[in-house]
């Protein structure tokens, strides 16, 4: 991918978000790779009023996203549990996912934007 195709996709994933954007509480999260941080993507994210939240270099445990993923993947294989088939993983997901609180989402969140 390169930052011409960043900008592309990007309008097709944040602008269903308009409203969020527009409130002033949104940040955008994005790792520091060179397609989020060339000066096209840069531009693009300024002149459609995305505010990014500055992120440091190589820092995936920041990153509420894999936060998230390792709370559902310590639910999904508790107990050693392995799976047949993948219809059995998808409905382990499924249910792991609709057991995590959504407070607790919400600080997996908010524990980024603290000082």
């Amino acid at each position: 991918m390169n930052s011409e195709s960043y900008v592309d996709i990007s309008p097709d994933n944040l602008l269903p978000e308009t409203p969020l954007i527009m409130s002033g509480d949104y940040f955008f999260q994005q790792n520091n790779a060179s397609v989020n941080v060339s000066q096209a993507s840069k531009s693009w994210f300024e002149a459609n009023f995305v505010k990014l939240l500055d992120w440091p270099a190589r820092s995936p445990d920041l990153n509420p996203m894999e936060n998230r993923w390792g709370i559902l993947a310590h639910e999904v294989y508790k107990n050693g549990i392995q799976y047949k088939n993948k219809q059995e993983l998808m409905s382990s997901i499924e249910k792991a996912r609709i057991k995590i609180p959504k407070n607790a989402l919400k600080e997996l969140s908010n524990s980024v934007l603290q000082d």
